[in-house]
């Protein structure tokens, strides 16, 4: 019996020392609404980026859905518990009045792959 409590006991040690090590994304908002905005006038704002897991976070590449949205971050690496920032802009010039919606997707070595942003404006 103390044989099999033994085993048990060495086989969890055992899992638990294996668990698997993973970078996870965490963004201060998935969203980012700039309202009601001028045709004429290019809106810049930033959100963060921090790794919430217990790996080396890399931060691949950062997709925009047209010429008119820019973004970038500080850093393409981050460290357990380390942040960055998202710099990104949205320049309407163009695009007619009305509701516009633009997506940023970040590319990053999670089980996610990538994660998203979403821009909203509303143009006059």
């Amino acid at each position: 019996m103390s044989k099999i409590l033994g085993l048990i006991v060495i086989l969890l040690i055992c899992v638990s020392c294996n668990q698997k090590r993973k970078a996870e994304v965490s963004l201060s908002s998935y969203t980012h609404d700039f309202g009601i905005i001028s045709s004429d006038i290019i809106c810049r704002d930033s959100i963060t980026i921090t790794n919430v897991g217990n790996a080396r976070l890399e931060i691949g590449e950062i997709e925009t859905g047209c010429g008119c949205t820019q973004a970038s971050v500080e850093k393409y690496e981050l460290n357990p518990d380390e942040s960055c920032s998202l710099h990104f802009s949205f320049n309407p010039k163009g695009k007619g009045a009305g509701a516009k919606e633009e997506l940023i997707i970040i590319n990053a070595n999670t089980d996610s792959l990538f994660y998203i942003l979403q821009v909203k404006a509303i143009i006059q």
